[in-house]
């Protein structure tokens, strides 16, 4: 069983504000057994936490995944280990994350003012799973509408914290039941919690503060 934070940015990304060891660091105190580091548009962040973990032995599995912006929104991607154009359609880009042999899933949608997705319609039907709780501030209407969308299309939902800084790191968590974490997420073996990330930690991000 992995107890995974599966949306975390490091500063790899423009707006993350702590490095990659500080992270999963963070990750280990809390309980986490898995993570994803998901960067804005590149995996350096996550090829960086593979090979950190891998050398010094930590206690922790990596899921490459990157955070892709596409024409249509932001799209989280596992399972790959190379970059994908931004700025594609959201279709476009699950297609190349699909043959890279990653899975594709919906980034906290609904969500406007952070380049969520309004018009799933056009692309739900290649899309693996869907962002369903997100730890950031937000109308909390918008996470519900994104449970409700992953259960209309019987599509996986995941949770994430979408931390930009360490503190923030375990407020929304997957837990994913199997051996194989991306398997068993299409598969739909995955059950969520979180808790919305408290308003100073966040104001730690936007003011770039460590």
């Amino acid at each position: 069983m992995f107890i995974a934070d599966l949306h975390v940015h490091s500063n790899h990304s423009n707006d993350g504000v702590d490095c990659v060891k500080a992270l999963i660091a963070t990750a280990v105190e809390k309980g986490l057994n898995c993570i994803s580091i998901t960067d804005h548009n590149t995996v350096n962040g996550s090829l960086e936490a593979i090979e950190y973990v891998e050398e010094e032995h930590v206690p922790i599995a990596v899921i490459p995944g990157i955070e892709v912006s596409t024409s249509n929104g932001h799209m989280l991607a596992y399972g790959i280990k190379q970059d994908v154009d931004k700025e594609m359609s959201m279709r476009e880009t699950a297609m190349a994350v699909k043959k890279l042999g990653g899975i594709a899933v919906m980034a906290h949608p609904f969500q406007l003012h952070r380049h969520g997705v309004v018009a799933f319609w056009r692309v739900i039907d290649v899309i693996d799973a869907i962002e369903v709780f997100n730890a950031k501030f937000c109308i909390g209407l918008c996470n519900r509408l994104s449970e409700v969308l992953a259960k209309k299309y019987g599509k996986p939902g995941l949770a994430g914290s979408d931390a930009h800084c360490r503190q923030a790191v375990g407020y929304g968590v997957t837990i994913i039941e199997g051996a194989n974490p991306l398997e068993a997420i299409i598969s739909g073996r995955v059950r969520i919690k979180g808790k919305r990330i408290p308003l100073n930690i966040q104001l730690k991000n936007l003011l770039k503060t460590p």
